[in-house]
């Protein structure tokens, strides 16, 4: 028998296979799995990659099915979204591999969390493209906040220090704001040679967030040389994500608990 992990985010998707002891037998990635990011079909199929490579790694009989399934992904904030996620993984290439009674469908930070600790109080933050953060007491009592995704609220992520970046080197050019190596570090790593080419990387029909939240990695090199702006735009998210723990903690009372 064996049991499937799949960890969906904004970026990539990591599907490990363990056997009922917990060992692990294989693993496998692929791209992003959030619909809300790249799409409902895009999301379908780096799930069946992600899924159908990690079964190809070992010897197994040709018609199986996982004696249980955890699917934790980003972007399943609501009703809505568990309905559009079960249509993604209930498909004709990868639903013969899973009993649908014996399934698990949530957020990412879920899963995060029960990886992360075994207590009864927890809060979980994740700060990868997007954000989020989760909690729950020993009452079963959860809460989450932030994670409304790049529009309405993404604070803390690699998104928001991207765009950021992009907003204060475009201040910098236009002279509303202050001088920055932004400037020039962001166009060196996108291989971009001017200002125009940015304008046309940053509105293509090809818009993904995960290619501005890529740019936080320049960011926090940009900080290391020492650059004002930079160290500015990182502290400001630092804190962001120290007020999303603040407030799970607050609506769960665990400011006293272990």
């Amino acid at each position: 028998d064996y049991v499937l992990g799949v960890d969906g985010g904004g970026t990539k998707t990591i599907v490990q296979v363990a056997d009922c002891n917990g060992g692990l037998i294989t693993e496998n990635k692929s791209g992003s799995s959030n619909y809300k990011s790249v799409g409902v079909e895009n999301a379908k199929i780096n799930i069946n990659n992600a899924v159908l490579g990690a079964i190809s790694n070992f010897n197994i009989p040709t018609r199986f099915t996982f004696k249980s399934a955890c699917f934790g992904l980003a972007g399943n904030d609501s009703n809505e979204d568990a309905k559009i996620y079960k249509e993604i993984i209930f498909n004709d290439v990868i639903e013969k591999y899973l009993d649908r009674n014996k399934i698990i469908i949530c957020n990412d930070t879920r899963i995060g969390l029960a990886a992360g600790s075994d207590s009864k109080n927890g809060v979980m933050i994740i700060c990868g493209t997007g954000s989020n953060c989760y909690g729950i007491n020993e009452q079963g009592r959860e809460a989450k906040v932030n994670g409304w995704d790049y529009i309405l609220g993404d604070e803390g992520s690699g998104y928001e220090i991207g765009i950021k970046a992009l907003r204060a080197l475009m201040r910098a050019y236009d002279g509303r704001g202050e001088s920055t190596l932004l400037s020039k570090t962001v166009l060196e790593d996108l291989n971009i040679k001017n200002i125009s080419e940015l304008i046309k990387w940053a509105y293509s029909d090809y818009f993904l967030k995960v290619r501005v939240a890529a740019i936080a990695k320049t960011v926090c090199k940009t900080a290391e040389m020492g650059d004002k702006i930079s160290k500015r735009i990182l502290k400001e998210e630092a804190d962001e994500a120290i007020i999303s723990v603040k407030t799970v903690v607050d609506k769960l009372g665990l400011a006293d608990k272990e």
